[in-house]
């Protein structure tokens, strides 16, 4: 069997598998609640601003009323996704806490500042029983987080786990131009806390729904902005973003590794301290919904394999609950390589959840219009056998219920499977603990000789950032290395076609000759690999090798990132688990050293090339 009809083979398992949730909830109908009244305004509107009955659902084809509740036309004064109708993230999260005031089902907490001082929120929906319990499940979770806290006993695990329930975590309107999730996510937040169908009921009654509505507020402001005066101007072509964020922008996606920017940290602060089990980040760009996580080979080769199975089963039970509902254009696998660790996303996949991403279609603003594909875009796939429509009425209407749809189908699933993902979240936490003895490496050390202490220590708080810890040995310890065959002389022009061709970094990595020995002083930073984030520490600091002949010819995005070669520090690989017995001591980010301030206030001097001859004038005036 060749490698795609075995591929074929394993996915139609896979969905077959993933259809069939556990729990006997899955005989629930996603239906609404005879017995509970519609708003039969709003719910007029969703089926007027939807171009077409097949580009909703029964899930979100209504709005359930509440004499207390209001709406999101309270705020945006019509239906969300309505024409013409785009908030500012101040809005979004006006009408939130009028949700957190009305309904006992609804938390909203701040969660940091952009770089422009602009408060980002994350907003927990769940019952009232659940979010009475927040403090007690959390440190439950803390537990299977780091199970060196109950001495990896998997006994303990499976009592916590059965007494625990799950933190999901949603973002959106990270990329400022796609600009439909807010919306979307108002009216989420709305049906998760006011929808009394057994359906809804059953995700809310097991698991809590964390929302960050908007996470490049800077950005979505900017955008609102642009969009307001193309309303002003309608003859008038828009004027395009130079920036979404302070000086960034579409790569704020790319800042997962360096944690360069506030969105980032704050997202990553609130996904390790909620100990959440999964980010699931919303973009637009493709019709209709691409369900990107699965993605195409290869896959990141630091994140545990438990993971890329959990990214099958909710990815293709996703597709095959919307393709019953008869809704086009829903697909997964893709182009999407999930290789590079760079996504905000994927701050749950190197810290032991589940990373998840959308990308629905988005008009980049909230106007209804014709959309035509190109035949690729609507072309049917063994993965996409029911295709988008070559051309289309499409509105902001259309994409916020596919986003809806899609979310509350995962979330039907997840809850009802919540103890497995839980179970995992420990076994992923476990394993990495584990590394050293199973996988390796057993650390990375940092040289306390290396004469860059300041890039040193700059690249030791970002790991810190990630959450890593770092200890500093007391002494010299001495640790044995593998080393590495020198590659196999390189064939002469006329050597024969049939010669053995060269060996690729990666074999000329594999091959050791025998190991040798090497003493680090003391002083020297090392970063244990027997710790519940080990994951994201390897990933960032080992070398990676996107094979040549790899069948993914097409790179997405970064093929290589470590961080040692970036930052021009020492760093090496130790698989020598006695390094795990050198005397050390942990260390925080206050006790590593800073880098020296430049003299900013040396004599300028000015370099004037002229042919090969370079002329230098100094200037008296001192640089301000």
């Amino acid at each position: 069997m060749n490698r795609h009809l075995l591929l074929r083979a394993t996915l139609l398992f896979i969905v077959i598998a993933a259809s069939a949730p556990i729990s006997t909830n899955a005989q629930v109908k996603p239906a609404r609640d005879p017995k509970q009244p519609v708003d039969a305004e709003y719910t007029k509107k969703i089926r007027e601003y939807t171009t077409e009955t097949f580009f909703n659902s029964p899930l979100t084809d209504y709005l359930p009323a509440s004499p207390k509740v209001p709406t999101p036309k309270a705020v945006l004064g019509d239906v969300a996704g309505a024409p013409g109708k785009l908030p500012y993230a101040a809005e979004v999260y006006s009408y939130m806490r009028m949700l957190e005031k009305a309904s006992p089902r609804v938390k909203v907490y701040s969660i940091g500042s952009t770089e422009e001082g602009r408060e980002m929120i994350a907003v927990a929906v769940a019952s009232e029983s659940l979010l009475g319990k927040l403090d007690e499940n959390r440190a439950r979770l803390a537990k299977l987080a780091d199970p060196r806290t109950i001495n990896m006993n998997d006994d303990e695990a499976d009592r916590l786990v059965a007494e625990s329930f799950p933190i999901y975590y949603i973002t959106g309107t990270i990329h400022s131009t796609e600009t439909g999730s807010p919306t979307a996510l108002m009216e989420l937040a709305y049906r998760l806390a006011v929808d009394e169908s057994p359906y809804v009921r059953t995700i809310r009654d097991n698991m809590v729904v964390l929302i960050t509505p908007v996470v490049e507020v800077d950005g979505r402001d900017r955008m609102v902005d642009v969009y307001n005066w193309h309303l002003a101007n309608p003859n008038s072509n828009w004027p395009s973003l130079i920036y979404w964020g302070h000086y960034v922008a579409h790569d704020n996606n790319r800042d997962a590794i360096g944690l360069s920017l506030k969105l980032t940290r704050n997202v990553l602060n609130t996904f390790t301290s909620w100990k959440a089990q999964v980010i699931h980040d919303l973009h637009e760009s493709v019709p209709y919904l691409y369900d990107n996580t699965i993605g195409d080979g290869p896959y990141n080769a630091w994140v545990d394999p438990i993971l890329t199975d959990e990214w099958q089963m909710i990815g293709w039970n996703n597709v095959s609950e919307m393709t019953k509902f008869g809704m086009p254009g829903v697909f997964a696998h893709g182009n999407f390589d999930t290789w590079s660790p760079g996504y905000l996303m994927f701050i749950a996949a190197t810290h032991n959840g589940i990373s998840r991403l959308y990308e629905t279609f988005g008009n980049a603003g909230a106007d209804t219009v014709e959309r035509t594909l190109s035949a690729d875009d609507y072309s049917r796939t063994w993965y996409r056998q029911n295709p988008p429509l070559p051309r289309a009425k499409w509105s902001q209407r259309n994409n916020n219920n596919y986003q809806q749809t899609a979310l509350l189908t995962t979330l039907f699933y997840f809850s009802n499977n919540n103890k497995l993902f839980l179970k995992n979240f420990y076994l992923k936490s476990k394993r990495s603990v584990e590394k050293p003895k199973n996988e390796g490496p057993a650390a990375y050390v940092f040289p306390g000789d290396d004469p860059r202490l300041g890039n040193q220590a700059e690249l030791l708080r970002t790991l810190q950032g990630q959450g890593c810890e770092i200890h500093r040995a007391t002494a010299p310890f001495t640790v044995a290395l593998k080393t590495k065959k020198k590659p196999a002389a390189t064939p002469s022009p006329t050597a024969s076609p049939s010669a053995t061709p060269s060996p690729t970094p990666y074999q000329v990595d594999q091959a050791t000759a025998a190991p040798e020995t090497r003493q680090f002083p003391a002083g020297s930073y090392i970063v244990r690999m027997d710790q519940p984030y080990s994951r994201i520490a390897d990933a960032l600091l080992d070398y990676q090798y996107w094979a040549p002949n790899d069948p993914q010819q097409d790179v997405y995005d970064d093929t290589g990132w470590t961080m040692g070669e970036l930052g021009n520090v020492q760093v090496v690989r130790v698989t020598d688990v006695k390094a795990l017995n050198a005397a050390m001591e942990r260390v925080t980010g206050s006790s590593l050293p800073r880098r020296q301030p430049l003299n900013y206030k040396r004599r300028r001097q000015i370099w004037v090339c002229r042919s090969t001859r370079s002329i230098r004038l100094p200037q008296s005036k001192p640089i301000p």
